[in-house]
């Protein structure tokens, strides 16, 4: 468009990284010198060779062109980084379009989902009944999509046969400006058994060992001294010096009072 035989640009980024220079063609002479306007992240200066001048048409379009794809450029990198958030965490992320459709899932949304092709993966919720996993997402999704409510979210817990439960949120996304499809957000989050959780709970606020946990946990099970040996693989008496340690930690004399203790502390 400007008849040029080489251009140079240089982007210069708003803070401490060093400039990035680009080159076209080669060649020396006369050159166009201008500044583009691109935005508050860059300072941008563009040199087109053997071009007297630029016309104003010109250099608005180059900086707009510009200025799109850098935005391009940036939103590259943050759906990189966004897809490295999902696939690290530990939650179980999908989007369904509105017909139903998986759009994206996880690694650990492909596992809940293999589970179910393998196992049968069966849960409940208290909207609907026991189903296959798959069919019980798709018909939160489809309420929650064709829901007219100004926050149409769902959320709720789903019980899974093997005792399991997990935080399930369901949300559609905000309608974008551009052509893509209308998603919906199912969020699922592992969630521990309340007996579990209280355990964890009461084995931090008395400072208790990994060992001893271990020996309260089997403790709660109603196993008997031998048996906790044979659990763990060590002699009785090592797990009655750990009965010991835990009675002397809790301020209790016997397991009657300690499982008591225990049950309390919810």
């Amino acid at each position: 468009m400007s008849g040029a035989t080489w251009a140079a640009l240089e982007l210069q980024p708003n803070g401490p990284s060093p400039a990035q220079d680009y080159r076209l063609g080669s060649g020396r002479g006369k050159a166009a010198a201008v500044s583009l306007e691109v935005g508050s992240d860059f300072d941008a200066s563009l040199q087109l060779g053997s071009v007297a001048k630029l016309s104003t048409e010109l250099v608005i379009l180059l900086s707009e062109s510009l200025a799109h794809v850098l935005e391009y450029r940036r939103m590259l990198i943050q759906t990189e980084l966004l897809r490295g958030a999902m696939d690290t965490t530990p939650s179980s992320v999908l989007l369904f379009e509105h017909e139903g459709d998986i759009l994206f899932a996880n690694p650990p949304a492909d596992h809940l989902l293999s589970q179910q092709t393998e196992d049968e993966l069966f849960a409940s919720c208290r909207d609907q009944p026991r189903q296959p996993l798959f069919t019980l997402l798709s018909s939160l999704v489809e309420m929650v999509a064709s829901s007219d409510r100004a926050t149409p979210t769902w959320k709720g817990t789903l019980e899974f046969d093997e005792g399991r439960v997990m935080v399930c949120s369901v949300m559609p996304l905000p309608e974008s400006t551009i052509e893509v499809p209308s998603a919906v957000l199912v969020l699922l989050q592992p969630v521990e058994s309340e007996a579990i959780a209280r355990m964890q709970a009461f084995s931090s606020s008395y400072g208790l060992s990994p060992r001893e946990q271990e020996v309260l946990g089997l403790l709660g099970r109603g196993l008997t001294t031998g048996a906790m040996a044979e659990e763990l693989g060590i002699s009785p008496h090592t797990v009655r010096d750990h009965l010991k340690h835990l009675y002397r930690k809790t301020g209790t004399t016997g397991r009657s009072k300690l499982l008591g203790l225990i049950s309390g502390a919810s």
